[in-house]
């Protein structure tokens, strides 16, 4: 079993090159005990070219190809990874299918230089290629299409040829970006569409209705006999999304049998979770305790969006929060930083802020011009204890810079969130004063009638 990777190379070719052909990684220590062929110990260096003289010349080649061809720019390379599970493969076994993929991937066209890495209870072949080809002067692109038909394809015939286990890919794969948010058990689009198809479909009888009611909440519906497949697309979304991409029990046919289910007596909801017991605690006496101090600016005003954000977690049914204010669901952990940050700086206002930034601008440039001449220090120092006394002193005035960074970009974050904030709190507040009007023009008209 072969597991593949790609990485563009933006910078830095000749590091990729070098921690590829490394020699404490690719060379096979008596030590370890791998199933080694004894009349092959002697050729225990795994690294090898394709294009190039030798691993020692391969960065001075690929970059004289991108010179004659007038293409230094832009990306500079690929590095590919191949993963084998312990114990499946000998060292010589992983280097040979690694140069066999790269010679059937690239053939004549591009300089590669292969090594396999021994260092880890897994062997693996670091490839790096050249991201222009040294027969005519063509770019290599990589895209998901060539990576599954081309780059995939190969490393998997060559793993069957050699009996090795190939991963079959089981349904539908998801974007990292929703499966780690599932993982921390935030909120995703995906995941609030599926809450509004579960509510509907409690209120549905037939899938027409099911779908005029989706209408009826804002989704853009796209079905039909000349559709292949029911999309929706919530008010607020760049773009539609197919019933069938949602998960299991969300295609056009799991729908429909949730709702014959619910005819016939059962329940076309989905799984509902187990609510938590809440304890309350009776306390006797008065609390002594300071006057709070009024919060007011930017920070009365992350407070009362994380309030409508968090409010908009109940499920209500008279008043369900627009889908723009739920999409900043997935965004509450940042505004919550945000919010701890003005409070920790007692930041209030936008002068203030631009201060702060001010600030840590100038603090960033001097911690740069400090940590400048350490460099040169440590250069021109022989005594290695000095050295190290001096790459100390550097990487403190690193950790400081990184987190002077960290706050700059925060900062800069809020001064560009502001104007989004401030809009959604007005319109909550609008849209709250229009349903609290309502509900008093209802009252006065039962009150009449009676």
């Amino acid at each position: 079993m072969a597991i593949t990777k790609i990485i563009a190379i933006r910078d830095r070719l000749d590091k990729r090159v070098n921690y590829v052909a490394n020699g404490e990684k690719t060379t096979l220590d008596v030590g370890i005990t791998y199933a080694v062929n004894p009349e092959k110990t002697e050729q225990n260096f795994f690294v090898s070219t394709l294009n190039c003289s030798s691993s020692e010349t391969a960065f001075t080649q690929m970059m004289d190809t991108k010179r004659t061809f007038g293409k230094t720019g832009g990306v500079l390379g690929y590095h590919f990874i191949q993963s084998f599970a312990p114990g499946e493969v000998t060292p010589e076994q992983a280097h040979a299918i690694g140069v066999e993929f790269s010679r059937q991937l690239f053939e004549t066209d591009f300089e590669v230089v292969i090594g396999t890495h021994l260092d880890k209870h897994h062997l693996h072949n670091h490839i790096v290629i050249n991201s222009v080809s040294c027969a005519d002067g063509r770019k290599y692109h990589s895209d998901p299409a060539g990576y599954y038909n081309k780059v995939r394809a190969i490393s998997d015939t060559i793993c069957r040829e050699n009996e090795l286990s190939v991963i079959t890919p089981k349904g539908r794969g998801k974007h990292y970006a929703e499966w780690n948010a599932e993982q921390q058990g935030k909120p995703t689009i995906r995941s609030m569409i599926r809450d509004d198809i579960d509510s509907i479909i409690a209120e549905a009888y037939t899938f027409q209705s099911f779908l005029m009611l989706l209408q009826k909440k804002g989704y853009i519906v796209k079905h039909g006999p000349n559709r292949k497949h029911t999309t929706v697309q919530p008010l607020g979304a760049q773009r539609a999304i197919r019933l069938d991409s949602l998960g299991d029990g969300y295609t056009e046919e799991a729908i429909k049998q949730r709702l014959i289910k619910q005819r016939s007596g059962g329940t076309g909801g989905m799984a509902l979770h187990t609510p938590t017991t809440v304890k309350r605690y009776r306390l006797h006496g008065k609390l002594h305790t300071a006057p709070k101090k009024k919060i007011t600016g930017f920070k009365a005003l992350y407070l009362r969006y994380l309030y409508l954000l968090r409010g908009s977690r109940r499920i209500k049914r008279r008043c369900r929060a627009d889908f723009s204010l739920r999409q900043d669901l997935i965004r509450l952990e940042q505004y919550q930083k945000q919010f701890r940050y003005l409070i920790e700086q007692d930041i209030t206002t936008a002068s203030e802020l631009e201060q702060r930034i001010v600030g840590l601008g100038w603090d960033i440039q001097q911690l740069t011009e400090q940590r400048k001449p350490l460099y040169y220090e440590r250069r021109d120092t022989e005594d290695e204890q000095a050295k190290e006394q001096i790459s100390l002193e550097i990487d403190r005035h690193t950790a400081s810079l990184r987190e002077k960074r960290r706050e700059l970009a925060l900062c800069r974050r809020i001064q560009a969130d502001i104007p989004q904030v401030s809009e959604q709190v007005q319109q909550a507040q609008e849209e709250q004063k229009e349903i609290l009007r309502k509900e008093e023009r209802q009252h006065e008209y039962q009150r009449r009638n009676r």
